[in-house]
């Protein structure tokens, strides 16, 4: 009787958590985001947010959360019911966090299910122009006679845009001041007045276009569309192979069902083809994620990887 009255229990659990799949979401879904507003990243995650809504019939309410270098947004949604209806956004600065303040930083690898990247960025390889160089060679040739001289920018100690730039140092074998500031619009003017000579950039195509900064090369292994005229870092003589991609995306927290997980992410892939996105997020130099949990969880351990290898290789300590 009770090994009956067992498959009877499992069978109405099936079929109550398949109901709850068909039928979410049942109301709106709320995504922090861990940063202050504005920025690439927010306006690639807004326009796609705009698609999913509709295609979710749901409203999707965005919150910016800041503070404690994502942590404080992060742990809001790791604390929230795991159900799918709060989402975080994530990016490549969370992973480099992680890496560089492994006691401090939120651990998004193992307290948070990915959902799908979002956007994919090449960080532009930048050069103040009044150094007047036009290629990557051609810096580091310059570079190599102003050993502990030049400055490079990022923004943030243990930044990705500061580990990617440890990368470039170890790979040439310069030596180079970090000046870390709060974003990459900070960097822009001082680079433009020459007080900054190097930077890697996630959104450099509006200080491109409007004349603060010269573009030499990208982190992407090919060329990369947004910004076609810049060869990648990895294609020249100097540097073969030599290549790094940013990126943001979509995650939950580590409970919420695989169910919720799927819906979420085939509205996130059928916003990824949605033309007026796709434009928008190129607009800003990025190019559209693939939008599925595999390839982002892939993204996250790999950066893991990466970034540790290179603060052991350097030698790197981070103000906590």
């Amino acid at each position: 009787m009770i090994a009956k009255w067992s498959r009877w229990a499992s069978c109405i659990l099936f079929i109550v958590g398949t109901a709850d799949a068909a039928s979410f979401p049942e109301k709106p879904i709320r995504v922090v985001v861990p940063s202050g507003a504005g920025g690439p990243a927010e306006l690639c995650l807004r326009a796609v947010m705009e698609v999913m809504r509709a295609d979710l019939g749901q409203h999707i309410v965005v919150e910016n959360v800041p503070g404690a270098t994502g942590n404080i947004g992060l742990e809001r949604v790791n604390n929230a019911t795991p159900d799918g209806y709060t989402l975080s956004q994530a990016s490549a600065g969370n992973t480099a966090n992680l890496a560089a303040r492994p006691k401090l930083a939120f651990d998004i690898l193992n307290n948070l299910k990915p959902v799908g990247k979002v956007c994919q960025a090449s960080f532009s390889l930048v050069v103040s122009p009044t150094l007047n160089v036009k290629t990557v060679d051609e810096f580091i040739r310059y570079a190599k006679t102003q050993q502990g001289k030049l400055s490079y920018g990022s923004i943030g100690h243990g930044s990705s845009q500061h580990l990617v730039g440890e990368m470039f140092a170890a790979a040439t074998g310069l030596d180079m001041i970090h000046v870390p500031y709060r974003g990459e619009a900070v960097v822009a003017p001082e680079m433009a007045a020459g007080r900054i000579h190097m930077m890697f950039m996630a959104g450099a195509k509006p200080f491109m276009d409007g004349g603060l900064v010269a573009g030499i090369a990208t982190t992407n292994r090919d060329t990369w569309a947004p910004i076609p005229n810049l060869m990648p870092i990895g294609k020249t003589s100097a540097l073969p192979g030599f290549s790094y991609n940013g990126w943001n995306g979509l995650l939950a927290p580590k409970g919420t069902p695989d169910a919720a997980i799927k819906r979420l992410s085939v509205a996130l892939l059928k916003a990824l083809t949605d033309e007026k996105v796709r434009a928008t997020i190129r607009a800003v130099g990025n190019e559209p994620g693939a939008g599925t949990p595999d390839e982002l969880a892939a993204q996250i351990r790999s950066d893991l990887v990466n970034f540790r290898r290179i603060i052991e290789q350097r030698k790197l300590s981070f103000p906590e």
